[in-house]
């Protein structure tokens, strides 16, 4: 259910999707008040209401009303490109980040003897998605680059969700998941007892984070250097407690070519005989 966060007129309402790493009551209260400091910066002539939806659904990002949206770097170039462009990228600070890059964890169960990727040949996958780039695409290319011809699994699951990949593994489901580091931090400050049931055994390659996006339709009247600076001053003006809870440092600038690597780890894989993980 969309929250309104700004209306001056009773015409139909823009919406911002925010829906990637909002998964709990306090994260999605979080970036509320993020967004909700983001619309006081705008000009109150702008005579529209804005919304905001916590749904990570790319039909939304081709919805005439979007406003802007967060996605993932992996549908962005392979379905989306056509419909919307990233402007900016959340930075954020947790392990496995680097500036606007991230990875993403390779996480067994706290009980498994397993210690590498080579010793997964033959087991269960779990992976939230079959279009995530830091679920699926970095685990097939990790797969791909040292294990050339597959198939290496015996089994991959489809879980709907990161959260639903940890505890995949967590329970025993699954063998090993691939789980972008933002999400599993923000899920160890949630759900500490859960994650105590998992453990790392790598990271990934780094890859461009998660990009906010534009409708294409709206570049031409968009200032764009204006709307990333209103997203980092909106930034600094909610508690540090919010920020901290977010592990949220600034937004960067970026551009569709910085999620070009994305498309090139897939190719790696294809290439090696993995067009699809298993």
């Amino acid at each position: 259910m969309p929250v309104i966060l700004y209306s001056v007129s009773n015409e139909k309402k823009k919406f911002i999707a925010c829906g990637m790493y909002a998964f709990s009551d306090d994260l999605a209260g979080a970036w509320q008040q993020l967004f909700m400091s983001f619309f006081e910066l705008l000009d109150s002539s702008s005579n529209q209401a804005i919304g905001l939806r916590f749904d990570s659904s790319q039909s939304l990002l081709r919805d005439p009303g979007l406003f802007f949206g967060h996605t993932c770097g992996y549908p962005l170039m392979k379905h989306l490109k056509d419909q919307v462009t990233p402007f900016c990228v959340p930075v954020f600070e947790v392990p496995g980040t680097d500036g606007k890059l991230y990875s993403s964890r390779f996480i067994v169960a706290a009980t498994s003897t397993i210690e590498t990727l080579d010793e997964c040949r033959g087991k269960v996958a779990a992976m939230n998605a079959e279009d995530s780039n830091s679920g699926m695409n970095v685990l097939r290319y990790a797969i791909a680059k040292y294990h050339p011809s597959g198939p290496f699994f015996s089994r991959v699951v489809q879980t709907g969700g990161h959260l639903h990949s940890l505890e995949a593994v967590a329970d025993g489901t699954a063998d090993v998941a691939a789980i972008d580091c933002v999400s599993y931090q923000l899920i160890q400050d949630h759900w500490p007892e859960l994650v105590e049931q998992v453990r790392s055994i790598g990271f990934s390659v780094k890859t461009c984070g998660l990009p906010l996006v534009l409708p294409i339709s709206s570049i031409p009247d968009a200032d764009l250097e204006l709307l990333v600076n209103n997203l980092n001053q909106a930034l600094t003006v909610i508690p540090e407690t919010i920020r901290n809870r977010l592990h949220l440092l600034r937004f960067e600038p970026v551009a569709l070519e910085d999620y070009q690597p994305i498309v090139d780890l897939e190719t790696f894989a294809i290439n090696s005989g993995y067009p699809r993980l298993i």
